[in-house]
């Protein structure tokens, strides 16, 4: 409580009070704060497959150093392709708030910023000259300041219930679900718990990276969504496993989210 209400003791305790109440953030003056957090109906799943399209390059001499690149004409060798999936939930919980303003610590603080803000005020009040004016203008600030905090000391208590709907989202898995497959034109292949595609289905990515013949399309569950991977995009893709391109983009990555049943991706087996 008293972190919360220190700024206002530096920037003028009734300054920041009306300041709060003319903003709406008056839940900074919440003390004593119980919160129960209550799920609600209509939680929805998805999956997020990502694709990378620059991957990394390693050496494949046995004594390369991984802090040093290989020599020229030493054999070079791109890493497996990945794909990597994340599902989550997301949802709203109704969030019963109960608390008060008001309280001792709000007293404490403002009796504090009375004190201080009228020995600060009176002492550059007695301090001000011609010859450095700036104390009668902090010093009118302070003390005037200090005598709208006096009567803030003395507001009742007062008690606070809220109800706020709040959206949450889970992270649930962070592996590829079984069943998960990627359609490249015109078949299918699996993607492991790895995000692998197999030796197949890493050529034939490539080979339509190279030239498009059909959609690129994810599928899971009776659900299917395209990912879209661009023109630069396949470049990126083409450039980073050896072949020549001439158009240059800074997407590394293309994904596509599935919507999914709730349930649907959380119940199958790791």
């Amino acid at each position: 409580m008293f972190a919360r209400l220190f700024p206002l003791l530096l920037s003028g305790c009734a300054t920041s009070w009306i300041a709060t109440q003319a903003s709406g953030g008056q839940r900074v003056l919440d003390e004593d704060i119980h919160e129960v957090h209550v799920p609600q109906p209509g939680v929805t799943e998805r999956l997020t497959v990502t694709l990378p399209l620059a991957t990394q390059t390693v050496q494949t001499a046995q004594t390369a150093s991984a802090a040093q690149p290989a020599p020229a004409g030493q054999p070079t060798t791109t890493a497996p392709l990945a794909l990597t999936c994340a599902i989550d939930q997301s949802g709203h919980d109704l969030v019963y708030h109960q608390a008060f303003r008001y309280g001792s610590g709000w007293k404490k603080v403002a009796a504090v910023a009375f004190v201080v803000e009228a020995a600060a005020g009176a002492a550059f009040l007695l301090t001000a000259s011609d010859k450095d004016p700036g104390g009668y203008v902090y010093g009118g600030f302070l003390a005037a300041d200090a005598l709208v905090t006096a009567p803030l000391i003395f507001i009742p208590r007062k008690e606070i219930y809220r109800t706020d709907d709040v959206p949450v989202t889970t992270a649930v898995r962070s592996d590829c679900p079984e069943g998960l497959a990627l359609e490249i034109g015109s078949d299918t292949f699996p993607i492991d718990a790895r995000g692998s595609l197999g030796e197949l289905g890493e050529t034939a990515l490539g080979e339509w990276m190279k030239a498009p013949n059909g959609p690129l399309r994810v599928d899971i569950a009776g659900q299917a969504r395209d990912l879209y991977v661009d023109d630069a995009g396949r470049c990126t893709y083409v450039r980073n496993h050896g072949g020549t391109c001439a158009l240059y983009s800074g997407a590394t990555i293309a994904t596509v989210t599935i919507p999914v049943a709730a349930g649907t991706l959380t119940s199958l087996a790791p």
